[in-house]
């Protein structure tokens, strides 16, 4: 499986978007061709470009000069026309579909009413098909991105000068994590707004480790106007679930007392132990014992061994080498009604979850008067 990450710290457009793709290694040329089937005459290509010293990509679009006012049953009809896999095709039309509904709520009309103006013009059906025509060709099961970065300014529209974030971006961005910045020019362009909402499964939040996997390739994106470091994008082949081998430990103790057998458990954690379990059961004698297991890995065995000895005064452990399976797994950042607090990220069959450290949920218990179980099931169905 493949996984893209998107690293935003320098905003986002559709062109951007496109050209890092095609710096990866997606060949344009049979995009280029679907449009020119379709019927709509459009030159694309992706120019190498070098800016600060860095290599990318350029995207490089030519079209008709006048450019129809397209309602949302044009593009509709033009998606129709192109040579689109069904799932490219629908993806593309729910991507505009959510645009209009987007735009007219911002203008406060009916949305078959709407009349795209920048948005309707050939080279931005490039940007977005080309997209998700591209995450289609390149295998991406899963994609994610950095914070989005928080800008202001104005930009003129067809509609006249406008504070930044544009209103449609605003609402394309909505529930999408945010992070400061001193940046005074558009960083996001509403076709960038819209591909993150349409295509980006989720987002990394300030204090998450980026992206996750064996790296295959990587690309770079510069835009028409120079927003500073351009977009750039991997590609990551997900990481099968790691094996490794590790001992377990394991001795019936029948003479220690509860407290003791606390201490014991802090002795042997501290000692550099995995985990430690006691399961409880009866032994010879009619005795109530435990049996104490400790996994450790082989630079702790030492260690460990001795303290298992050390703090249970057991006669004999015995010892097993086995294997193990490890899902991949990353620190991250959750955020909560109180605030951010320290989490896990984990990937199982394709698909990443979020789970918060059971530490930072003990404090998060005693800040909010609320249970570490209310509190988890609170925070895991979000």
């Amino acid at each position: 499986m493949m996984r893209l990450y998107l690293d935003l710290s320098y905003g986002i457009g559709g062109d951007m978007l496109l050209a890092a793709l095609a710096d990866a290694g997606l060949d344009l040329a049979p995009l280029e061709e679907m449009f020119q089937e379709a019927g709509l005459t459009a030159a694309v290509a992706a120019v190498a470009e070098t800016r600060r010293g860095i290599a990318g990509k350029r995207l490089i679009l030519e079209q008709a000069e006048d450019q129809p006012l397209r309602t949302l049953a044009d593009i509709q009809a033009v998606l129709d026309r192109l040579p689109l896999n069904d799932r490219a095709r629908e993806r593309s039309r729910d991507a505009f579909r959510r645009l209009a509904e987007v735009e007219a709520a911002v203008h406060g009309c009916e949305v078959a009413s709407i009349h795209f103006h920048e948005v309707g013009a050939v080279d931005t059906l490039v940007d977005v098909v080309g997209a998700i025509w591209g995450f289609d060709v390149l295998g991406v099961t899963e994609a994610r991105a950095s914070a989005i970065p928080w800008f202001t300014g104005t930009v003129t529209c067809a509609h006249g000068e406008i504070s930044l974030p544009a209103p449609a971006v605003l609402r394309l961005l909505e529930d999408k994590p945010v992070r400061p910045s001193s940046f005074t020019r558009e960083m996001v362009t509403p076709t960038g707004a819209l591909l993150l909402d349409t295509l980006v499964d989720g987002f990394d939040h300030d204090g998450a480790a980026g992206p996750s996997g064996r790296l295959h390739a990587a690309g770079l994106g510069y835009g028409m106007c120079d927003t500073g470091g351009g977009l750039r994008l991997y590609l990551l082949e997900e990481e099968p679930a790691s094996s490794d081998t590790v001992w377990v430990l394991e001795s019936h103790i029948d003479h220690l007392s509860g407290e003791e057998l606390g201490r014991a458990f802090e002795g042997i954690m501290a000692a550099g132990a995995l985990d430690v379990l006691a399961l409880h059961g009866i032994m010879k004698k009619n005795r109530p014992a435990v049996a104490l297991r400790v996994v450790c890995d082989d630079a702790h065995l030492q260690a460990v061994e001795a303290a298992f000895f050390a703090q249970t005064l057991t006669l004999g452990i015995r010892r097993t080498r086995t294997e193990r399976t490890i899902l991949p797994r990353t620190a991250t950042t959750m955020h909560t009604p109180w605030g951010d607090i320290r989490a896990k990220a984990y990937t199982l069959a394709g698909q990443t979850f979020i789970a918060p450290e059971d530490d930072a949920l003990a404090e998060l218990a005693i800040h909010t008067g609320h249970s570490t179980a209310a509190l988890r099931r609170l925070l895991m169905s979000k």
